[in-house]
């Protein structure tokens, strides 16, 4: 094999592990979720509020607390578009957020892993204007975030006679979804088909929180197709 011989073979495998690699990016890039965002759409976050630096329940509930999303309306502002947004403003302060769903309830939520590994689960909903019972989070099975949560404020305003632990029964679905995702992407696009084939994917007016009153007069979310 001549010197020639052997830069051309060298350039012919080069070109192909290149066009393999865009392949690959793009395939990921879709299953992600990240191809059906806005461009920078994290960026955005990030730029706005800035990582807390420790990743624990007291932070989490102290970004809660000053927490005001916009009036729940269904079709409009509901449990999806709210958990969506919530799971943004969320990675945007740092934390690791993801976006539960029962298609069965027709409702989704946010989960949130801590930087001890615990989860604590979020119902957004309660954090909008006119449902508003901050912090929104919902207690564990086993009773550990209950100082913070609406689920023990709930509990004592009802006077319920049985005890708190079967009271919290209700709300198990929050620490046990049928299904979670990354972004709000991956909700309406091939990484929901992979990841849970056979059943419904959501439509990219059920996430796009920032077409949303008052998102959509704000930059950047007013540029955001």
């Amino acid at each position: 094999m001549g010197f020639l011989d052997l830069i051309g073979n060298l350039i012919k495998y080069f070109v192909f592990l290149s066009v393999a690699l865009v392949v690959a990016l793009v395939i990921y890039f879709y299953i992600s979720g990240e191809a059906y965002l806005p461009h920078g759409y994290y960026a955005a976050a990030r730029e706005m509020y800035g990582d807390v630096g420790t990743h624990d329940l007291k932070n989490l509930t102290a970004v809660l607390n000053r927490t005001i999303l916009p009036p729940y309306k269904k079709g409009v502002f509901g449990s999806t578009e709210a958990s969506s947004y919530m799971e943004w403003y969320l990675e945007g302060h740092g934390f690791k957020a993801f976006i539960a769903r029962s298609d069965v309830l027709h409702h989704t939520w946010v989960i949130v892993e801590l930087d001890s590994g615990e989860r604590v689960a979020i119902e957004p909903v309660m954090l909008t204007e006119n449902k508003y019972s901050p912090p929104g989070i919902i207690d564990s099975p086993d009773g550990r975030y209950r100082n913070v949560s609406v689920t023990w404020k709930e509990y004592l305003a009802k006077n319920e006679k049985k005890p708190y632990s079967e009271f919290l029964r209700d709300y198990w679905y929050y620490y046990n979804p049928p299904k979670i995702f990354d972004n709000p992407g991956q909700m309406i696009g091939i990484g929901s088909s992979l990841r849970y084939p056979g059943w419904a994917k959501l439509s990219y007016d059920d996430i796009d929180w920032w077409n949303s009153e008052p998102f959509n007069r704000t930059y950047p979310f007013s540029g955001w197709d």
